[in-house]
């Protein structure tokens, strides 16, 4: 199913720059970069939720508007988006329960949204839209105010990378597991576009994906997703 919803996605992409490519229509490319406040949301087996704050992460990355019909726009975009968490007692091999751990993700993320841009003003349009992402992570680091620990024997002072993995028995010393690598949800955007080139937004995209790994065959039953606010601004050429 994942695979299927991969290869649907990267067709449409390809198929929507070539077509463009041939026609006559105003299509037009843009760059787009931001701020992200990022979480992750991690729900244990009981149904209970562990209490994690979000971080500020960057967006950056190149936009495509293709015309469809009226005022309505096919736009997939190609974006690198930082992602993570922060917060308490997440991972258990830290020396301290109470030290606060925080975790930086890399994401290479394309969602494809059909936005609506009705005139708005002299020379500006409203930009609501929404659609379906996918993304992959690319790799991360994590920090923390206490020393990693096993069996009293430091394995990191306080920073190390961030694997993601689909078996979170196999993994490297002082390496924190996060989760499997690929991503997929719904997401929308609100924002105001002027002058025919520029534009702010607001983005969030909701994760659908189940990220949550298995230790060898055992599933522990948790379920873990991503979960991303951000502000950005763009340009046409």
């Amino acid at each position: 199913m994942m695979k299927k919803y991969l290869y649907a996605c990267l067709l449409l992409f390809v198929s929507t720059m070539f077509f463009s490519s041939l026609s006559n229509a105003q299509v037009q490319w843009g760059v787009r970069a931001g701020m992200n406040m990022a979480n992750s949301k991690f729900t244990q087996a009981d149904g209970s939720v562990e209490e994690t704050d979000p971080v500020v992460r960057m967006q950056i990355g190149l936009t495509l508007d293709v015309p469809v019909w009226n005022n309505i726009y096919l736009q997939p975009s190609l974006i690198y988006q930082g992602k993570g968490f922060k917060g308490m007692g997440i991972w258990p091999a830290l020396a301290e329960e109470d030290s606060e751990f925080k975790v930086n993700l890399s994401y290479l993320v394309m969602p494809i949204h059909v936005v609506f841009k009705p005139k708005l003003g002299s020379s500006g349009h409203l930009l609501v839209g929404a659609g379906p992402y996918i993304g992959y992570g690319l790799g991360g680091k994590w920090e923390s105010e206490s020393d990693l620990l096993y069996d009293d024997i430091m394995l990191a002072q306080r920073q190390g990378d961030v694997n993601f993995t689909k078996d979170g028995s196999v993994g490297e010393m002082g390496a924190y597991n996060y989760g499997e690598p690929w991503d997929y949800g719904i997401g929308f955007l609100l924002g105001y576009e002027f002058m025919e080139r520029y534009s702010v937004q607001v983005n969030g995209d909701f994760g659908m994906a189940d990220l949550q790994y298995k230790y060898g065959d055992y599933d522990t039953g948790q379920e873990l997703k991503n979960l991303t606010f951000g502000v950005s601004f763009g340009y046409k050429f």
